[in-house]
């Protein structure tokens, strides 16, 4: 017997040992053919940091007690191991111990708790991973995609390890008749189970110690013959993964955005004319990624707790960032072979299905029924890359450290810079961007407009103050809070307080620019940079070192990104100011007359998830007399998305359910009077989910989305908690964007107009529903007014088809005699622009399929519709059909993104064509050109949105990069 075990025990170990060298050197050439990427400094921190998240398990704990089963698990694995190298003695000796530790009761008892706790722990995850089985659950399990087949393996070798410590501790306690204090636990098991006969005895150790080995190494055999099993190999990759995460303080990679780097170094747009042909913007193919990338991808567990909590995934999107890691490392993988092939004549000795892979576009229209698992074409479905809101929930769930949304934003950097290829929408925001430093295209010597009517003045840097030397705070008020009319109300409910608290702030007026968030999310890291630099100099002339902001994504950029422009600044978001105040007693909140009512508080992710600020504005509700905060079951870092990061704002959402709505109808179900929320994109988004419910009548009409601010104002001023009336008609169209009321100037915080349904709940934010033109001051969400007037313009009418006579591009120089012709965003603006004539909105001309500059239309857009088709489509109040978030979309991607290169020059013009929703269509048993023609019908009732009208027409304005 002893010989036997010996022999079989050796023999897999020499097998095992060849198979795991290998495959870790295959492993280590497939990681260091990505491009370089600097993670080593700080290693002290990174060490530290290292320790406390694997042997503290900081990140599997917040999954409580999944993560204590996990961490018995992790702890039997690191100190069983030990009993597999004395397995290989006791072959040889039944009676050996570890010198010195093998005779310590500590260690001891330790090994037989572990093994214990060890078993249980596995029991317990294999049954969760039964009652969460995909097969029942389907995409709600967040095991659906994942191998199932590794899982069970691993799961059955970790039992098989840990049970095997009792037997043999409980075989070596009756041949040694040993102390029972040392044995605390296998005693048991050597009295139930062996016999007293000491060679039986003997026999069984040399047994049970060849399973011990046996197991181990056949582990070994099939971890290293499937080199993307992931859930396997993170045993060892995950300590690396770790120590070299992006941050080296330990936090994870949230907050700021990576950098775009090239050959390791960032790109800087300020070099474009510098930079050759061999310079990578983005990622446009699985080579581009870096090492640490594909360390990212060979790491992941397939846990699903990222999709878990991915507010795509969850509303029958097909977007999980789990399977988009998996794809990307099973794509690796399969084309590691060609990608480490040194010559042609090797690349093409390759088999078949190498080549294959190695012609599949990184990100582009996929083959299959389901855009998340494609059978051919594309590795990354379009829809999966821009269904991302960036909310982060991802990375803070991974375990592992996974940078999700790094990976994300690189491959739209190289769709929106090199392929031109990125949805339609995101034309309006690019062009906005550039031209008027606002991603609405709206007036940007407009941005004082919140303020009239305030009873204070609000001091402007260069016109009252000449520096921000002269007072305590910059107050950044962002393009929604000086566009948008319920963002307006935050911004006047701050500056409001700050005046009554005695706080010192001045603002930067018509000179302030986007800080290009929605840009460099959306992947326009050239825009993004322009804005950015533009900024970081008028922070500099102006001296500003402390900033309070209202919007969570101006405070993410200014106080984690800017630091790359050269920049130090103290950043604060006003619930922590206002928060600040309150307990220094400048502002005291009373209570009022009428009432209490029930608060829920919405989490914004760039200001939670991002920046981990949870307290402060919880702090705020709570002092608010007569108010009872209560909580939605998903909140604080495991708070769901409001569905308008990522640039999503500006992007149509047809796919499955709408992520606002949602989120609105769980908010809604905790019974709370009112909706509290800490970002302006928030409270569009609720207010928008808020009035889809209200029109279904599944929430009272006298909820309402108010910021935190707006409620600590109220209380302050001694206001009873203003409640919406329930609406005594009913009414069946939704306020026109282009038709509204601003509210008086005299009125500081006018009261929330009644939200009225919408003429179809599963519409775009962007609809346009009105009779009459836009007021000049006219909001998205304003009121229709019946009184068409002539000036300016809504935020999203569609603008008039009209050449620049010199257009200019964000690198022009400025030309002082083209005033009328829109320009760039750094062109000097005209004092006295000419009001636009009130025409038609002409059909665009542009050829949408022949390449054209970044901001030319990426995708076909239907002309904007006739009053009468906008009556009946309000009228005809119904809810279309949910698409089927687990198909693939049928309906093309060839309509919704534009090809061509950035760098290309557009050589003719031709009509436009009427572009299709993008909606994911169930697979159907109809023809190719059946399915082609249904794609290329655009419903009455289409949710998709319009350019936006503007004071000056942009256009025919120049590209980022025209010369």
């Amino acid at each position: 017997m002893q010989l036997f075990t010996q022999i079989v025990s050796l023999a897999i170990t020499v097998v095992a040992v060849a198979f795991t060298a290998r495959a870790v050197t295959h492993i280590l050439r497939v990681l260091r053919a990505g491009q370089p990427a600097s993670r080593t400094d700080s290693p002290a921190a990174r060490t530290i940091n290292m320790l406390k998240e694997t042997l503290g398990h900081t990140r599997m704990l917040q999954w409580h007690w999944i993560g204590v089963m996990h961490w018995f698990i992790f702890a039997a694995f690191l100190v069983l191991s030990s009993a597999v190298m004395s397995a290989y003695f006791e072959l040889f000796d039944p009676k050996f111990e570890i010198p010195i530790l093998g005779h310590s009761i500590v260690y001891q008892w330790v090994c037989e708790f572990l093994g214990l706790f060890g078993t249980i722990g596995i029991i317990v995850l294999i049954i969760y991973r039964q009652v969460k089985n995909p097969s029942r659950l389907g995409r709600r399990s967040r095991f659906f995609g994942s191998s199932a087949w590794q899982a069970y393996f691993v799961e059955f070798m970790v039992l098989l390890e840990s049970a095997a410590i009792l037997f043999v501790r409980g075989a070596e306690f009756k041949l040694l008749d040993g102390n029972p204090w040392h044995f605390p636990l296998s005693q048991f098991v050597g009295k139930w189970f062996y016999p007293d006969d000491p060679e039986a005895l003997k026999n069984i150790i040399f047994f049970v110690a060849m399973i011990k080995i046996v197991s181990a190494m056949a582990w070994l055999i099939v971890i290293s013959s499937n080199l993307t099993m992931g859930v396997a190999w993170h045993r060892f990759t995950a300590w690396f993964n770790i120590w070299f995460k992006r941050e080296s303080s330990g936090r994870t990679a949230l907050g700021a955005l990576s950098p775009m780097m090239s050959d390791g170094k960032p790109v800087n747009f300020e070099d474009l004319e510098d930079m050759d042909e061999e310079t990578t913007l983005g990622v446009g193919k699985i080579e581009d990624f870096t090492w640490k990338d594909r360390l990212d991808f060979t790491t992941c567990t397939e846990c699903g707790r990222c999709q878990s909590q991915c507010p795509a995934w969850n509303t029958e999107k097909p977007l999980s960032p789990k399977l988009l890691t998996l794809r990307l490392r099973d794509h690796a993988y399969a084309k590691a072979p060609y990608s480490l092939a040194k010559t042609d004549e090797a690349r093409a000795a390759l088999p078949s299905a190498v080549l294959t892979e190695a012609e599949r576009p990184l990100v582009g229209a996929t083959e299959g029924d389901w855009a998340w698992d494609p059978t051919g074409g594309a590795v990354i479905d379009d829809d999966v890359l821009w269904s991302c809101t960036s909310c982060g929930a991802c990375v803070q769930q991974c375990p592992v450290d996974i940078e999700h949304v790094d990976h994300i934003v690189d491959m739209r950097r190289y769709q929106v810079l090199v392929e031109s290829n990125f949805p339609a929408e995101l034309n309006g925001l690019f062009k906005g961007l550039e031209n008027k430093g606002n991603p609405w295209n709206m007036n940007p010597n407009s941005r004082m407009e919140w303020a009239a009517g305030l009873d204070f003045d609000v001091k402007v840097v260069g016109e009252d103050v000449e520096s921000l030397d002269e007072v305590e705070w910059l107050f950044w008020v962002g393009c929604a809070g000086a566009y948008e009319d319920r963002a307006k109300k935050t911004t006047r409910a701050v500056a409001e307080l700050l005046n009554m608290a005695g706080v010192e702030f001045a603002v930067l007026g018509n000179g302030e620019t986007c800080t290009g968030d929605p840009a460099r999310r959306a992947g326009n890291e050239f825009v993004f940079q322009g804005l950015a630099t533009q900024n970081v100099e008028v922070f500099k002339e102006t001296k500003v070192k402390k900033v309070v902001s209202t919007c969570a994504h101006c405070f993410n950029t200014l106080k984690n990104e800017y630091k790359d422009f050269g920049i130090e600044l103290e950043v604060t978001h006003h619930t922590q100011l206002l928060n600040r105040l309150v307990r220094e007693k400048k502002l005291t909140p009373v209570a009022a007359q009428g009432g209490s009512r029930s608060i829920t508080y919405h989490d914004p992710c760039y200001l939670g998830r991002h920046n981990q600020v949870y307290s402060p504005p919880r702090e705020l509700l709570t002092v608010i007399p007569g108010a009872e905060l209560k909580e939605m079951p998903r909140n604080s870092e495991r708070s769901f998305c409001c569905g308008a990061g990522g640039a999503r704002m500006w992007m149509e959402e047809t796919i499955g359910e709408r992520i606002n709505v949602n989120r609105t109808q769980e908010a809604v179900a905790t019974g709370a009077d009112q909706i509290a929320v800490g970002c302006p994109f928030c409270r569009v988004m609720l207010s928008d989910g808020l009035t889809a419910i209200q029109a279904k009548g599944e929430a009272r009409e006298e909820v309402e989305v108010l910021d935190v601010a707006q409620l600590l104002l109220a209380s302050v001023k001694g206001e009873a908690p203003k409640k919406k009336e329930p609406s005594s008609s009913t009414t069946t169209a939704a306020p026109s964007p282009a038709t509204s009321t601003p509210p008086a100037a005299s009125d500081p915080a006018p009261p929330e107009p009644a939200p009225t349904p919408p003429a179809q709940t599963g519409g775009s934010l962007f609809d346009t529903a009105g009779e009459a033109p836009a007021t000049s001051s006219g909001s998205l969400f304003d009121t229709a007014t019946e009184a068409p007037t002539t000036s300016g313009g809504s935020l999203f009418d569609t603008p008039e088809e009209k050449p620049a006579t010199s257009g200019g591009s964000l690198f022009d120089t400025v030309d002082e005699s083209s005033a009328t012709s829109g320009g760039s965003l750094f062109d000097t603006p005209d004092e006295t622009p000419a009001a636009p004539e009130a025409k038609e909105p002409a059909a665009p001309e542009s050829d949408l399929g022949s390449g054209g500059s970044l901001f030319d239309l990426g995708g076909q857009e239907a002309s904007a519709p006739s009053p009468a088709a906008s009556e009946s489509a309000v009228e005809a109040t119904q809810d279309p059909a949910p698409a089927q978030a687990t198909d693939k979309t049928e309906a093309s991607s060839e309509a919704t993104f534009g090809g061509g290169s950035l760098f290309d020059i557009v050589e003719q013009e031709s009509p436009a064509q009427t572009a299709p929703p993008a909606q994911a269509d169930t697979p159907a048993d109809e023809s190719d050109e059946a399915a082609q023609k249904k794609a290329a019908e655009k419903p009455a009732s289409s949710g998709e949105s319009h350019s936006p009208k503007t004071d000056t027409d942009i256009s025919g304005s120049g590209s980022l990069f025209d010369l």
